[in-house]
C-alpha cells in the first residue's frame, strides 16, 4: 500500500464536499468486489480516523445518500424514496431475504464510510441510508427513535457488526477496526410511521 493513499482522498477539497460528492457517485452495475489496492493498512486506518468526531456535524445532520440493494444483486441510489412500515425501504431486497421486522433498514455514517472505503464506492457497503449524524451509542441509544423526511424509524437492539463480504471489500484490518469499534458499522432501523424521504432531508432525534 503507497504511503499517504488517505491524505490524497481528502487532500483537494474539503472533508465535507469530498464525502458529500463521493456517497452521490453512482455505483450502477459494476460489480460488487473490493479494490485490494483501496485497503488500509491499520496504520492508515488509526491515521484516517484521527481526531474525527462526527458529533460537529450533528445539529445539522441529513440524509447523505440512498442505497437500493435489489433483488438482481445491482445497487441503485435514487435520490428519493420511501420507507414502509411492513416493506422497509421500498424496492430493497431486504423483505424479499431473511426479513426481520426490527431490522428493516440499515444506517451508517457517511464519514465513517468515506473513511473506510478510501475512494471505493459507497454501494459496497450493502446499508440503505447514509447520513452525517452521530451514530454512536452515547448519542443514539437503542430505541432512540429519528426523523428522516416524512418518516419515522426507532434504532434496533440488533448490532450491526462488519462480515466476511465486507472483509472481502475493504481488508482484514478493517474488518478488525469495526468489528472493535461498536457503532463504526451504525445501526439497524425499524420504521415506526412511513412515508417520503430524499437526500437532503434533515435527520434529527426525536425527544
Amino acid at each position: 500500500m503507497p504511503n499517504g493513499v488517505v491524505l490524497r482522498w481528502y487532500g483537494e477539497h474539503s472533508v465535507a464536499e469530498t464525502t458529500r460528492a463521493w456517497a452521490q457517485t453512482l455505483h450502477g452495475r459494476a460489480p460488487l468486489v473490493g479494490e485490494p489496492a483501496r485497503h488500509l493498512s491499520r496504520e492508515e486506518l488509526e491515521r484516517a480516523f484521527a481526531g474525527f468526531d462526527p458529533v460537529l456535524e450533528s445539529e445539522r445532520a441529513s440524509l447523505q445518500a440512498i442505497v437500493i440493494r435489489r433483488p438482481d444483486g445491482f445497487r441503485e441510489q435514487p435520490t428519493a424514496a420511501e420507507l414502509s412500515r411492513t416493506g422497509g425501504l421500498v424496492g430493497d431486497r431486504w423483505a424479499t431475504g431473511k426479513a426481520d421486522p426490527g431490522d428493516q433498514v440499515s444506517m451508517m455514517n457517511v464519514d465513517v464510510a468515506a473513511r473506510l472505503a478510501n475512494g471505493q464506492s459507497i454501494g459496497l457497503f450493502g446499508d440503505n441510508l447514509f447520513t452525517d449524524l452521530d451514530l454512536r451509542e452515547t448519542a443514539l441509544p437503542e430505541g432512540a427513535e429519528l426523523r428522516i423526511g416524512e418518516a419515522v424509524v426507532r434504532v434496533s437492539a440488533t448490532p450491526h457488526v462488519p462480515c466476511d463480504r465486507f472483509r472481502a471489500r475493504f481488508g482484514h484490518p478493517a474488518f478488525v477496526f469495526a468489528a472493535a469499534t461498536p457503532r463504526i458499522r451504525g445501526v439497524y432501523l425499524t420504521v415506526v410511521a412511513g412515508g417520503a424521504i430524499a437526500v437532503g432531508d434533515a435527520v434529527h432525534r426525536l425527544g
